[in-house]
């Protein structure tokens, strides 16, 4: 009987992992991240950018994606537009939104509110994190802000972007509270119109930059340091008694 629960736990975790694949509507997904500096995902759920003149776009894992690189910018409730600048390519002096078609775009403008995902509303094939219900609620719970719709704006950055070499790029005219993500293909996948095999690399709501965002203060931390070790010292008390 026991054994028997096991197996049908196992069959219960392989259904569940199977879902969250369908649902994410790629065979493979690369994780693409945003954040302020470093060459490694940072996870800061999202990560704060607190100076938007410098901050870095990477790939985690070992692969090489296309050119262009696409970024989407999500303005806070439409306040302020966005441009964007990367000095390597040929975005001087600011990267053009990007043409329509690339990578399945189905439009380089568009709005993000109530029930919405980022990646459908623009026409493109991705996983549901970058969503209205996760952007909006950051910006309300940790920023005090009241939000009601982004306004999302798709730019290209002429670039191939490859795991460990993160590039440096800048942002002006979005206001605090606005989201920034990025999306791209595979090398290995067509060339054009979508990610035919399913090869996208995009970012998670983990790993997106968000403007103006809040840093833990030094203080935070270590509070929150002595609550987990606090917590697991009366774990293990509990054990051995």
């Amino acid at each position: 009987m026991f054994k028997r629960s096991i197996g049908n736990m196992k069959l219960l975790v392989a259904a569940v992992a199977l879902a969250g694949t369908c649902a994410l509507g790629a065979a493979h997904a690369d994780q693409l991240f945003v954040q302020q500096s470093g060459t490694a995902p940072a996870g800061g759920d999202p990560n704060p950018l607190t100076n938007t003149g410098s901050f870095v776009i990477g790939a985690a894992g070992n692969f090489t994606l296309q050119d262009p690189l696409l970024v989407v910018i999500g303005v806070y409730n439409g306040m302020g537009t966005p441009s964007l600048s990367f000095s390597s390519s040929g975005c001087t002096p600011t990267c053009s939104l990007a043409t329509v078609g690339t990578y399945g775009l189905g439009t380089n403008t568009a709005t993000l509110a109530s029930g919405q995902n980022v990646w459908t509303q623009l026409g493109l094939v991705g996983g549901g994190s970058e969503s209205y219900t996760n952007w909006a609620g950051y910006d309300q719970t940790t920023l005090g802000l009241s939000p009601t719709s982004f306004s999302l704006y798709a730019f290209a950055i002429d670039t191939s972007l490859t795991s460990g070499s993160p590039i440096t790029v800048s942002e002006s005219g979005a206001a605090n509270g606005s989201f920034i993500a990025a999306y791209d293909c595979q090398v290995s996948d067509s060339a054009s119109g979508a990610c035919s095999h399913g090869d996208v690399a995009q970012t998670v709501f983990t790993n997106t930059g968000v403007v103006g965002g809040r840093v833990p203060e030094p203080g935070s931390l270590a509070l929150m340091a002595a609550g987990l070790f606090g917590l697991g010292w009366y774990v293990r008390r509990r054990r051995l008694s």
